[in-house]
C-alpha cells in the first residue's frame, strides 16, 4: 500500500506541476513546424493511465468495496503531496505571465496551514521539531518547470483555525483484515503528537506484553497446579481402587481357598468312607468267600466221601460181577473168554474213532478188526498195566455228550483211551472187568 500510494503520489505531483506552470505562447505555425514546446514526460505518463471507473451499481458489495478503496488511495495521495500545500494562483492573476488554468481542472480543496491548539513541550534532542518545514517561511519556493520566466511567490504560514471535516479515509468503512492508512504528519506539532502517541502506544504495547506475558506464566502455573492436583486426584483414586481391587482379590482367594480346602476336605472323608466301605465289603466278600469255601470243600468232602463209598461199592458189585462172568467163562480159539462184544476206540495213536470187536480174558484184552477175523488182533492190553477207569464226571468233559462213555488210564504212562460200548450192560460189563485189579 504504501508503495502504491508513493508512485500515485509522484505522478499527481507531475500532473499538478504541468498545470501550474506559466502558459507559453506558442506561434500559429509551431505546430505545424514542430516548434512548440514539448509535453512534459509526466503528462504523457499521466495521460496514458486512465482514472478508475466509477464502481458499477450491479457490483457484489466486496468488489465495490475494493472500488472504494482505490479511489480511497488516491485521494490519500493527493492529500499527501506537496502540490496540495501551495496555493493556486486565483482567477484574478490569469494573466501574471500569461498563465490562464484550463477550465476542465478541478481541486478538491486547496490547502491551508492550520494552527495547532496543543499545548506547546519542550523539544528534546531526539525531537522533529528542529527539522525544517516545507511550510515556513524560510524554506525555499517550489522549482519551476524548465521555460518559467517567474519564480513563484512563497507560501506564507497563516495559522488558521483547524478543521473538523472528517477525512475521506474515515468516512469509508474499511474492508474486513485491512489496516488504514497512517496518515503522514505535516507540521512539527503533528509529528512531536504522532512521536509521543507512538511512544506512548509502545509503552501500552510493551505494558500490555508484560501483562499478558504475566497473565499467560500465572495460567501456565494455574494450570500446570491444576493438573498436578487433578494428577495427585486421579492417582489418590487409582491407588483407591487399585487397593479395594487388591482387597477384593485377597478376599475372592481366600474366600477360593476356604472353599478348595473345604471341597478337599469332604474329598477326602468321602473318599475315606469309600475306603472304609470297600474295605468293609471285601473284608465281608472274603468271608463270605471263606465260608463258600469251607461249605464247599465240607461238600466236597462229604461228597469225595460219598463218592469213595460209591465207588468202594461200585467196585464190589464190578468185583462180584467179574467173578459172576469168570464163573460163566467160555472157551474159543484156545483161550478163556470172560467177555466179548462190539466197543468203540479212540487210542492215542488216531484220533478218530474206530470200531473194534473186542475179547477179554483173565490177563489181556484183545482188540480185532471184526468178529470173523479173531486169529490175528490189532491191539492188545494187558489189565495189568490199567490203572483206573474213569466216567467222564472225574475229568472227561469232553465225553459227557457221548453216551456209554469211559476212559481207560495206564499205569506205564500212556495217554488214556476214550471208548464207548453200544448198551450200558455191556459198560457195567467191560468196566467190571477191566477194573477187578484195582484196590
Amino acid at each position: 500500500m504504501p508503495s502504491t500510494a508513493s508512485s500515485l503520489r509522484s505522478k499527481l505531483d507531475d500532473y499538478f506541476k504541468v498545470f501550474m506552470s506559466p502558459k507559453q505562447h506558442t506561434p500559429r505555425n509551431a505546430r505545424k513546424r514542430n516548434l512548440g514546446p514539448q509535453k512534459s514526460r509526466a503528462v504523457d505518463d499521466f495521460s496514458d493511465l486512465s482514472p478508475p471507473p466509477p464502481p458499477p451499481k450491479d457490483l457484489s458489495p466486496k468488489a465495490r468495496q475494493r472500488y472504494i478503496e482505490s479511489w480511497q488511495v488516491l485521494y490519500s495521495a493527493f492529500e499527501t503531496s506537496e502540490l496540495a500545500r501551495t496555493s493556486s494562483p486565483d482567477s484574478s492573476s490569469d494573466d501574471y505571465m500569461g498563465y490562464s488554468p484550463p477550465s476542465n481542472v478541478i481541486f478538491p480543496r486547496q490547502f491551508r496551514p492550520s494552527q495547532s491548539n496543543l499545548v506547546e513541550v519542550p523539544e528534546d534532542v531526539d525531537s522533529d521539531a528542529a527539522l525544517p518545514s516545507p511550510f515556513s517561511t524560510n524554506s525555499r519556493p517550489y522549482d519551476t518547470l524548465p521555460g518559467a520566466a517567474v519564480v513563484r511567490p512563497q507560501t506564507v504560514y497563516t495559522p488558521t483555525t483547524p478543521s473538523r471535516i472528517p477525512m475521506l479515509s474515515y468516512r469509508i468503512p474499511l474492508a474486513r483484515g485491512r489496516v488504514p492508512e497512517r496518515r503522514v504528519a505535516s507540521t512539527p506539532d503533528e509529528r512531536e503528537i504522532m512521536r509521543r502517541e507512538a511512544q506512548r502506544r509502545k509503552e501500552r504495547e510493551e505494558a500490555q506484553a508484560r501483562m499478558e506475558e504475566e497473565e499467560r506464566q500465572e495460567h501456565l502455573r494455574l494450570t500446570k497446579e491444576e493438573e498436578m492436583r487433578r494428577y495427585e486426584q486421579e492417582e489418590r483414586r487409582r491407588k483407591a481402587i487399585l487397593e479395594s481391587e487388591l482387597r477384593y482379590a485377597a478376599e475372592q482367594r481366600a474366600r477360593k481357598e476356604a472353599l478348595e480346602r473345604e471341597a478337599e476336605e469332604k474329598r477326602k472323608a468321602t473318599l475315606e468312607a469309600r475306603r472304609r466301605a470297600d474295605r468293609e465289603r471285601r473284608i465281608q466278600e472274603t468271608q463270605k468267600l471263606q465260608a463258600w469255601r469251607h461249605e464247599q470243600a465240607k461238600r466236597a468232602q462229604e461228597i469225595s466221601g460219598k463218592r469213595q463209598e460209591m465207588r468202594r461199592k461200585v467196585l464190589e458189585e464190578r468185583r462180584a460181577l467179574a467173578a459172576r462172568l469168570k464163573a460163566a467163562a467160555t472157551t474159543k480159539g484156545g483161550r478163556h473168554v470172560l467177555l466179548s462184544g462190539w466197543v468203540t476206540v479212540q487210542s492215542e495213536q488216531s484220533g478218530a474213532w474206530k470200531r473194534r470187536y473186542y475179547q477179554l480174558d483173565d490177563e489181556k484184552l484183545y482188540l480185532f478188526k471184526s468178529k470173523e477175523e479173531t486169529d490175528q488182533p490189532l491191539e492188545v492190553i494187558k489189565l495189568s498195566a490199567v490203572g483206573s477207569v474213569k466216567d467222564w464226571q472225574e475229568g472227561y468233559e469232553e465225553l459227557e455228550g457221548i453216551p456209554h462213555s469211559f476212559a481207560v488210564e495206564f499205569q506205564d504212562g500212556r495217554c488214556p483211551w476214550s471208548m464207548y460200548t453200544d448198551s450200558a450192560d455191556d459198560k457195567e460189563y467191560l468196566v467190571a472187568v477191566l477194573s477187578q485189579n484195582m484196590t
